[in-house]
Parts: C-alpha cells; sequence; structure tokens
C-alpha cells in the first residue's frame, strides 16, 4: 500500500508540475499573440492553443509550400504590408517547402473550430502536379501528427472521409515505420474503436503529453519581441481597407526591375547565378516531355476540397503561373500547360468554390521572382485578391 500511494503522490506531483508548467507557458503565448501571427514556423503551426490564438473575426488562414518564405525581399509579402500583425487584417500563412494539398487537407480539419469567419486560401504551386508526387520520405518531413490527431478528433468531419484521409496519410508515411504506427492507432480510436482500455489511455496519455510539449515548444522558441523582423514595433495600424494594391504595382514593378539584371527570364540575380547560369545550356528543352496533367495531387487537391466543404469552409483557391520565358526555354510543352490550368477551372466549377486564377500572367515580368515563386508583383495581386475574398464576406 505505501508503494502504491507514494506513486500516486509522485504521479500527483508530476501532473501539477506540468500543469503549471502548460499554464505558463500558454499565459505566454497570450501576451504573444500579435507577434504569433506572422510566426509561420512548426512549433506555432503543430500547437493547436497558439493557431485558436491567432485565428479570429479579421484573419485568414493562407495556406501554400515555399512561396510563404521565398520573398523575404518583397514589400508586398503578407508579414511586411500588414506591419507584423499591426493592421484590421491579417493573413496567417500555414506551410513551407514539400506542403502540399494533402498536408493542408489535414491542416484544415485540425483548424477549422478555430475558423471563425468560415474562410481559407490554398495557393497552389503548379509544381506540385507531378506524376512521380510526393516521396515517402519528403512527406514525413512535413507532417504534423499533432495536426493529424486533431482533425481526426474533429466531430464536424464524417466517419467516411476521415477515413480516405487516413488512407491517405498511411500510404505516404511508410517513410516512418514508429509513427505510421501511431497514426494507425488513432485511426482505431477514432474509426474502429478497437483497442484496449490499456491502449486506449495510453493512446490518450500520449496525445495529451504531445499538446503541453506543443506550447511549451513554442513558448521557448518564441522571441520575446518582434523587433528582429522588418515592419515589426510599427506605431500606427494598417487600415487595409485604404490601401490602393494597384498604386502599389508601379513600386512591385520597380523592385523587380532593379533585382533582376543580368538574365532575360526574369529571375533575381542571385537565383540565377546560384541555380541556372552554369546549367543553362544543359536546361534547353530539358523539360519536353514533363507534364502536369497526371498527378495524384488533384485526388489530394479534391480531399482539401472536401474537408472544407463538410467544415462549411469556404475556400479560395489561387492558381499561379509558371514563369513562361523559362518554361519556354526549358521546352515544357504549352498546351499541357494550359491543360493543367483547365483542370484547375474545371475542379474549382465542379466544387463550386472561387478561384483566382493568375495563369494568364505567365509572361508578366515580376509576376514570379524566380522560376516559380510569388514575386514583387505576384504578392501584391495575391494580396488583393485575398482581402476582395476576406471582404466580400465580411459585408455579407
Amino acid at each position: 500500500m505505501k508503494r502504491i500511494a507514494a506513486a500516486l503522490t509522485a504521479a500527483l506531483c508530476l501532473f501539477a508540475a506540468a500543469a503549471g508548467l502548460y499554464w505558463h507557458d500558454l499565459r505566454k503565448l497570450r501576451d504573444c499573440r500579435v507577434e504569433l501571427m506572422y510566426q509561420n514556423v512548426d512549433e506555432r503551426n503543430s500547437c493547436m492553443e497558439a493557431m485558436e490564438l491567432v485565428l479570429g473575426e479579421q484573419t485568414i488562414p493562407v495556406f501554400g509550400s515555399s512561396e510563404l518564405f521565398a520573398a523575404e525581399d518583397v514589400a508586398a509579402f503578407p508579414r511586411y504590408l500588414f506591419r507584423n500583425g499591426q493592421s484590421d487584417f491579417n493573413m496567417i500563412l500555414i506551410g513551407r517547402g514539400y506542403m502540399q494539398s494533402i498536408h493542408h487537407a489535414v491542416n484544415a480539419g485540425a483548424l477549422g473550430p478555430y475558423v471563425k469567419n468560415q474562410k481559407a486560401v490554398l495557393i497552389l504551386s503548379p509544381q506540385w502536379f507531378t506524376k512521380a508526387h510526393l516521396s515517402p520520405e519528403t512527406y514525413a518531413s512535413r507532417f504534423s501528427e499533432e495536426a493529424y490527431t486533431a482533425f481526426m478528433k474533429n466531430p464536424a468531419i464524417s466517419g467516411p472521409l476521415k477515413k480516405r484521409v487516413a488512407e491517405r496519410m498511411e500510404a505516404l508515411l511508410t517513410a516512418d515505420p514508429a509513427q505510421l504506427e501511431r497514426i494507425r492507432n488513432v485511426r482505431r480510436v477514432v474509426l474502429e474503436h478497437t483497442l484496449n482500455l490499456a491502449e486506449r489511455v495510453e493512446m490518450g496519455l500520449y496525445s495529451r503529453f504531445t499538446d503541453l510539449k506543443a506550447v511549451h515548444t513554442l513558448a521557448k522558441a518564441l522571441k520575446s519581441t518582434g523587433t528582429a523582423t522588418p515592419g515589426a514595433g510599427a506605431q500606427e495600424q494598417v487600415a487595409v481597407r485604404e490601401l490602393d494594391f494597384q498604386a502599389l504595382l508601379p513600386e512591385a514593378e520597380a523592385a523587380g526591375k532593379r533585382a533582376c539584371t543580368n538574365n532575360e527570364y526574369y529571375i533575381y540575380d542571385a537565383y540565377y547565378d546560384t541555380y541556372v547560369r552554369d546549367a543553362l545550356e544543359q536546361r534547353k528543352g530539358s523539360q519536353a516531355k514533363d507534364s502536369y496533367m497526371d498527378s495524384p495531387e488533384y485526388g489530394d487537391l479534391r480531399l482539401f476540397l472536401d474537408v472544407c466543404r463538410e467544415l462549411r469552409i469556404e475556400p479560395l483557391i489561387v492558381s499561379i503561373p509558371v514563369n513562361g520565358t523559362w518554361y519556354d526555354w526549358t521546352g515544357f510543352p504549352k498546351e499541357d500547360r494550359e491543360g493543367y490550368y483547365q483542370k484547375i477551372r474545371d475542379i474549382c466549377e465542379e466544387y463550386q468554390v472561387s478561384l483566382a486564377d493568375f495563369s494568364g500572367k505567365e509572361y508578366e515580368p515580376y509576376f514570379l521572382k524566380d522560376v516559380m515563386h510569388l514575386g514583387w508583383k505576384g504578392w501584391v495581386y495575391v494580396d488583393e485578391a485575398v482581402y476582395q475574398f476576406y471582404q466580400n464576406s465580411a459585408e455579407e
């Protein structure tokens, strides 16, 4: 009896210490809510308590991939344009390189309870839509177990849709057997009810532990102030309704001209020198047999849209073009590019969702900054499209 009492006392002390640390860390996150808005890092995106703090009536989640990081010198990049949250409207950026539709289907499902205005944005990259698609190693490197568990626990998502997403996850996560087994157990708990009591308790404790760890890890990593990033510490809030997006375009074009001086492909100089110059002749015609018409990504995009539909979240799909001048050099067939853009239009029409279609800007200088990432003018156009999408709902 003494041993049992001692064990219970130790467990209670451990629980009390963990609870105290959790509430301390959570207060820190609440105190830094504005700073968190543009901390697009895994620690924030995997912490549901943090995402609940930053998602409000005047924010909109924007899902994407590497373009959410590859614009540190672009004035219209949301973090700068909206002054790190010193604004009456903010785009909450979620994603990094190699995150695609299937990651964001899970993210949308996890964050659904916190999306107060029932709006979300997904920025598509044509480069996602290859036949080879995501490798298991690449997928595992971007998988969030916390977001997946929150997705599976969301009661607003139907069992059949959870099963479809779970099957897709399990097919992709073969590079991490230990994590694969844990997410299979999540499915068994939520959908199949096949785990015994001890296994369910173990899963519950592990899930709670990861939640506590996510809060602590983010609180520990969070910068004490936002002054280390451009635009932080602004005294005056941006009134986005007063922004003239069209007036930003000449400035954006001028910035693009200053950055792109050593090539005819509208690729900024440092990128061209590092990744293109020495391989230019080798790249000529190298994509003549490539295609974006046949890819598992189309099914994953439908999964994202199905999740939004069940959660009654209205999505805006942003269709980004390729760099037409560069793709002509590499020989990627123009008919195939047009076919890809049309497939995106068809899917959006099928689901009756909004589409910001920028496919007609393949050849517009400075829309992109390299061979794939949004550039100086591109971010102006996307910011305006997202704000108009948000504003339309705000006025309804």
